[in-house]
């Protein structure tokens, strides 16, 4: 990476110093890349953190132009922060002088200070790269994921410098990670322009402009201060470049032609210098060779103002190569003896510098490899020992087994009694259960009874009254009169024939609710069930309690066609939803609240292949700490005495055992609406 970062060190310091900081750095006319304001505001920090900080911006500041000089600052940061114990600025400062002595090709030191930084951060520089460190939320936690995620992507930097790619990948996705799970949107922008890199370099064009674009429309969204757009010119090199390869000469001119503005604006010389060395390809590659020429004298002279070696050498070659296209031989042998020392000297700085990071990197992995030797040893140890302690308490074990096995026979013995004696208790409560939803129908078919048995009575005393009226007609000869009477003696007897055939039609629906199911499903009208249990059990409590009144709405859906169900077993659990809804209105009806209308809905519906039936009340609701329970064997919310706790387990069998679904939707203080889903 070679470019400026303290885009990403301003904009992601650790929250405790971004109060202390950043209010004075974003004040008018501030500009962190300018060296002298920078040091002012170092001779003024009012406390340690500030001074640290504004250091540290310093080498950023400088550090494309004055590398030597930024080095000196970076290690006068880092020792500063150091002798006032500010563990996050020593790791800033020591990421400032890795990367720099990475630029420089001192690979081996790079590695130690970055391994240093690690050490201070309490991570293994070698923590697998597709997983996340611990985070427990707080602040000071996600200071840490932060110069974690950073230093790990620093480590990237390095890597690439050494040629390994898929390990860079790897250290740049995990910092990818914990910048998207701490939400830090600039740095996912930056960290997605590494990858773009990776992509560049492994030769895969196309994903490296996806990338890099990604990149970019970050950052020219949001309107950004000075510093940050110093990184535009990298972005647009990668989309250049990409495109070069891609033998895209007008996009690749155009990204670059950006790519210069942004570079000369802003300052980033070491990327200027790539931008010029590309624009010079472009030319030679459309034999426009006297342009190319002139681009790789500006890439010369950048790079002899900023003072690389590096860059000075592979300006001279690309100039050698150019002259020697033009048939400018002198010319081109005077910049390929400029450059071949230069590159020699380099090639063997680069060997030199490759051979101590190797040997660096054996030396850690060997001491990784004895922790881990250590630490397998320690494990075989605790292994050994919990064996040991297995095996003396297993033998105690069975000697406690030993002496128990004949009382644990005698308690199985008086187990099995108890358990018998439960599943006959349990079977009792069953039965009292139905009883009790016996019961409710009784109070109410007896009111139901009632009023065909009082049409009966009421129209045989009147038949009989017309009888001897019939009689007296005849008697007198008035035969149109009687034949009148005898007319609406038979309409009479007609109208006790119906009423009698719906008296036994209750007590049949009686007979079959109180004997025990047959188990055989038949074709049934579930709108007439429901209305017709809802009757029953609201004259059921009435006469139980000539008080209790309520608002019943139904809702039926006429498009329903008979489904097969077992009719007196559905009956069982719609009663028992209705009974329940009318019992939970009456005790919120006695809190005597004002406006309070109690009501219970019953409605049905068709959806795809299910029926639902619904069963709504406005109650108080059902609380969510027993929501879990309701459909629990034995649980009940009624007082003592009220109520056996059987009758939603029940209910809920009997709808399992047809196929179906009993759910509840409830809010506290509002009410509760229990559904039947039966399949059509």
């Amino acid at each position: 990476m070679k470019s400026l970062l303290a885009i990403i060190l301003f904009f992601y310091f650790p929250v405790q110093l971004r109060a202390q900081v950043q209010v004075d750095s974003m004040s008018p006319g501030y500009n962190p890349f300018l060296a002298d304001s920078l040091r002012s505001r170092i001779d003024r920090a009012d406390n340690d953190t500030t001074k640290a900080w504004n250091m540290i911006l310093l080498y950023w500041a400088i550090e494309g132009v004055q590398s030597d000089s930024a080095m000196a600052i970076a290690k006068q940061a880092y020792e500063f922060s150091k002798s006032k114990q500010l563990k996050f600025m020593e790791v800033y400062a020591l990421m400032a002088i890795g990367y720099n002595q990475k630029n420089t090709g001192d690979y081996a030191e790079s590695l130690k200070t970055y391994l240093q930084a690690f050490e201070i951060l309490g991570y293994s520089s070698f923590h697998e790269s597709n997983s996340l460190p611990d985070a427990d939320g707080s602040v000071l936690d996600r200071d840490i994921l932060h110069e974690y995620a950073e230093t790990q992507r620093h480590m990237g930097f390095l890597l690439g410098r050494v040629g390994n790619r898929t390990e860079e990948l790897n250290k740049y996705r995990t910092a990818l990670k914990i910048h998207e799970a701490l939400k830090d949107e600039r740095l996912v922008a930056n960290t997605t322009n590494n990858i773009a890199e990776v992509y560049l370099a492994t030769n895969l064009p196309d994903s490296a402009i996806l990338f890099a674009e990604k990149s970019l429309g970050h950052y020219e969204k949001q309107n950004v201060p000075f510093y940050v757009k110093t990184y535009l010119g990298h972005i647009y090199n990668i989309i250049g470049e990409s495109n070069l390869l891609m033998k895209k000469y007008d996009l690749a001119e155009d990204a670059l032609l950006k790519a210069e503005k942004a570079n000369i604006k802003y300052k980033n010389l070491r990327i200027l210098i790539q931008t010029y060395l590309l624009r010079a390809e472009i030319f030679n590659q459309k034999q426009e060779f006297d342009s190319s020429l002139n681009y790789a004298h500006k890439a010369r002279l950048t790079a002899e103002e900023v003072g690389l070696k590096s860059f000075i050498a592979q300006t001279y070659s690309v100039l050698a190569n150019a002259y020697r296209t033009l048939n400018k031989q002198d010319s081109g042998y005077y910049y390929l003896k400029q450059a071949a020392p230069l590159v020699d000297s380099l090639n063997k700085i680069e060997k030199n510098n490759l051979i101590r990071y190797q040997n660096i990197l054996f030396t850690e992995n060997q001491n990784l490899q004895k922790i881990e030797q250590e630490k397998t040893a320690n494990q075989n140890r605790i292994r050994i020992i919990s064996l040991l302690g297995t095996l003396g308490f297993i033998l105690l074990v069975a000697l406690l087994l030993y002496r128990n096995n004949r009382q644990k026979q005698k308690s199985n013995r008086v187990l099995e009694t108890t358990l018998t004696n439960l599943k006959s208790a349990q079977s009792q409560l069953i039965q009292s259960e139905k009883m009790a939803s016996l019961g409710e129908l009784t109070a109410g078919i007896a009111h139901e009874i009632q009023n065909p048995l009082n049409f009966v009575n009421n129209f045989s005393e009147v038949n009989k009254e017309l009888a001897v009226e019939l009689e007296e007609e005849i008697d007198k000869g008035n035969y149109s009169d009687a034949k009148a009477i005898a007319k609406d003696i038979r309409d009479n007897e007609e109208k006790i024939n119906h009423h009698g055939n719906r008296a036994a039609a209750i007590v049949k629906g009686m007979l079959q609710h109180s004997s025990s199911s047959s188990g055989v499903k038949e074709p049934t009208n579930i709108n007439a069930l429901a209305d017709e249990y809802l009757r029953l059990a609201y004259h059921g409590l009435r006469a139980k309690d000539k008080s209790f009144n309520a608002t019943m709405k139904t809702d039926f859906d006429e498009s329903i066609r008979d489904i097969n169900i077992i009719p007196q077993d559905i009956g069982r659990v719609i009663l028992n939803l209705i009974t329940n809804a009318f019992y939970v209105i009456d005790e919120k009806k006695k809190q005597q609240l004002a406006g309070y209308e109690p009501t219970v809905e019953v409605s049905t519906r068709k959806e795809s292949n299910k029926v639902l039936i619904s069963v709504k009340d406005n109650g108080n609701g059902i609380p969510q700490k027993i929501l879990d329970k309701i459909f629990q064997p034995f649980f009940t919310t009624k007082p003592t005495g009220q109520g056996t706790g059987l009758g939603l387990s029940l209910s809920y069998d009997i709808v399992k055992a047809h196929g179906g679904e009993l759910k509840v939707e409830t809010k506290e203080g509002e009410g509760s609406e229990f559904i039947i889903q039966l399949p059509n």
